[in-house]
């Protein structure tokens, strides 16, 4: 029996004086009403009335109860409106993680744009490229880029991208352009570390797929600083797309072998498995997915 029915259904009896009027007001039957006090008593291990012909007095144990249960009543009611008001309007800290590199070069205007629309909503926001444990650091949500979701989490993909390889104009007239996999190994590779790909790429062109070994010169866990060293002409570097847009549009570095394909990397919000989603976390995602389909677009 549950025992909030059961402590609302004794705090009316106590309110209108007996089991029939408690029956009425509550708009069930007077058997209920008893079986319901019946279940606190044998639960609390003491009598909570002194059961008359006119009316219900309370016991010095019921009168206690009845104390602590209008506190105990009154407080889950102030915690059911405090929920409620917050999924209509909510408020509140996001604790988010998110990779340098994307962040610099795509999420600072949307971040800028989410909290001048939510202004109560605040945003703690830690950046790394690094892998973090959400769990341990208590992230509400963590946003990767990678090829395969982590299926340990709940997810959400936001934004897909391709991968290619990038090198800049003076580099490529050192060096001359590749055009194949087998001319990659007379070149300089900046690669971005990840975790368990041991430097590996995996290629297709013409419906063939190919795993290349790499022999980097430079291997770094920051987009930022492979690109910086690309820019200065030193090597080739393979990146997501959007962190080379910017330099790439601008003629600063040119892209190679575009005959070649990549898996398609996902840009994908993490969270933690067997919970419900708040609703300042659900807005954030929802805004996520919204802003990305206008830059694709």
């Amino acid at each position: 029996m549950d025992r909030i029915d059961c402590i609302n259904t004794f705090l009316s009896v106590v309110e209108h004086g007996n089991f029939s009027a408690s029956a009425k007001n509550l708009n069930i039957s007077r058997d209920l009403v008893s079986k319901r006090v019946q279940y606190l008593e044998n639960d609390l291990k003491i009598s909570l009335f002194i059961r008359t012909t006119r009316r219900m007095n309370l016991t010095p144990c019921g009168e206690k109860f009845y104390q602590h249960a209008k506190v105990m009543m009154s407080e889950l009611e102030w915690a059911k409106y405090e929920i409620s008001y917050d999924q209509q309007y909510p408020e509140g800290e996001l604790k988010i993680n998110a990779p340098l590199s994307f962040s610099r070069d795509v999420l600072t205007d949307i971040i800028s744009d989410f909290i001048q629309q939510f202004p109560h909503i605040k945003i703690d926001l830690y950046l790394t490229d690094s892998f973090v444990d959400i769990y341990e650091q208590q992230f509400d949500l963590t946003l990767r880029v990678d090829d395969k979701a982590d299926h340990n989490f709940q997810n959400t993909v936001i934004a897909s991208y391709k991968r290619s390889f990038y090198a800049s104009k003076d580099y490529l007239e050192r060096k001359g352009m590749p055009h194949t996999i087998d001319d990659l190994k007379q070149h300089d590779i900046l690669l971005y570390s990840q975790k368990n790909n041991h430097n590996k790429i995996s290629l297709s062109k013409d419906q063939t797929t190919e795993l290349i070994q790499c022999y980097p010169k430079f291997i770094c866990n920051n987009g930022d600083l492979l690109l910086d060293l690309c820019t200065k002409g030193h090597g080739i570097v393979f990146l997501p797309d959007f962190i080379a847009k910017k330099y790439f549009d601008a003629g600063v570095i040119s892209r190679c072998l575009e005959d070649y394909h990549s898996p398609i990397m996902n840009f994908y919000a993490v969270y933690p498995n067997g919970q419900n989603i708040s609703k300042k976390l659900q807005i954030f995602i929802d805004f996520l997915i919204k802003q990305f389909k206008k830059l694709s677009s």
